[in-house]
């Protein structure tokens, strides 16, 4: 994204001149707007540090929308990887559509500064052991602190890309150390599946599913330490959790939570199981042991929300949402002529 792109009036929702929280699409575009914030924040900083001072284009990000920036996330390297929102105007309760506070983390940047560090957080995220990064640690070590000594009150996780996966691997944690569960706003979240939703073909698609459906099923029959009261009992704990998971079709890393979510409808116990985890994950267990409940993409319930706006050719042309880039963008959660359609999975 260069800086043009970054500049909150040449590409930001500016069309929401009149904020209201019980629409969600301006619910949307708000925390969508708030987790490009971070990534302006980082963006700037670097500018700075390079001498290159620009006159501020950061803070219409947040303040467009009444909030305010209470902390910047940093990590070891120095690097702005989140930050802490507070909002400026009335909020009702822990139930209310208005947040108090809003804990954002971005994605990947590609920069010389930031380069190394997101890498190694991807890398990891893409092992399912993002826990053990540096970078995981530290945002679960800010979203406790902060937990603990303001309260667990109306407080709502948002990322895009990696930093969605580190939101969502917090709220897990938060829910099994605190019973706190946040209301969280993911956008892109990579899911650790081939990405077998893009394929064109509804024959193959359907053959490589029944191939892998039997593969993985075999994996857990010869692992019953991985017994099935386990994984229920993981999913009723997480099962009131829903968090809005906004993805994009024509997305590579995120576009399998669609049929990860169709698949859940009606399975078998056994095949349920199987579903629920992909191929890597299992053979990591069986190999190495790895606790199936930790993976970051393993969800009972959640709002999956679909920017259906390929669907219409003229639409998808104008949001550039047709092409990988365009469709892993956070920008195209704000845009006014997106077309979502959200659907609530519930774990019974």
């Amino acid at each position: 994204m260069g800086f043009k792109e970054e500049i909150f009036h040449e590409t930001g929702p500016k069309h929401l001149t009149a904020m209201d929280w019980k629409n969600t699409d301006h619910q949307r575009s708000v925390v969508a707007s708030l987790v490009q914030g971070v990534y302006s924040l980082e963006r700037d900083r670097q500018r700075r540090n390079l001498g290159r001072y620009r006159e501020d284009n950061v803070e219409p990000w947040w303040t467009s929308f009444n909030f305010h920036l209470d902390e910047p996330l940093i990590d070891h390297d120095k690097c702005i990887f989140g930050a802490i929102y507070k909002y400026n105007g009335q909020y009702a309760s822990a139930d209310s559509d208005v947040p108090e506070y809003v804990i954002a983390f971005r994605g990947t940047l590609l920069t010389p500064e930031t380069r190394r560090e997101d890498m190694k957080s991807n890398f990891k995220c893409f092992l399912n052991k993002l826990e053990e990064s540096s970078r995981f640690k530290l945002a679960l070590n800010y979203v406790e602190r902060f937990v603990e000594a303001k309260g667990a009150r109306n407080v709502w996780l948002a990322g895009h890309s990696l930093g969605s996966a580190i939101a969502l691997l917090v709220g897990k944690k938060m829910i099994y150390k605190m019973e706190w569960f946040p209301k969280a706003y993911l956008f892109n979240p990579p899911v650790l599946y081939f990405p077998i939703e893009l394929l064109e073909d509804e024959k193959v698609k359907k053959r490589i599913r029944s191939v892998h459906r039997m593969v993985k099923a075999g994996l857990i029959f010869v692992a019953p330490e991985l017994s099935k009261t386990r994984m229920e009992d993981h999913f009723a704990l997480l099962s009131s959790w829903t968090p809005h998971l906004f993805v994009n079709p024509a997305d590579i890393f995120c576009a399998e939570y669609i049929a990860y979510f169709e698949r859940k409808v009606g399975a078998g116990e056994t095949m349920t199981l199987a579903e629920n985890n992909s191929m890597r994950n299992l053979v990591s267990h069986v190999v190495f042991g790895t606790d199936l409940k930790d993976a970051t993409h393993l969800l009972p319930s959640a709002y999956l929300i679909v920017n259906e706006s390929h669907l219409n050719k003229k639409a998808a042309e104008s949001s550039s949402c047709s092409d990988f880039l365009g469709a892993h963008t956070i920008s195209q959660w704000w845009r006014p002529d997106v077309r979502c359609q959200s659907t609530l999975y519930q774990y019974r």
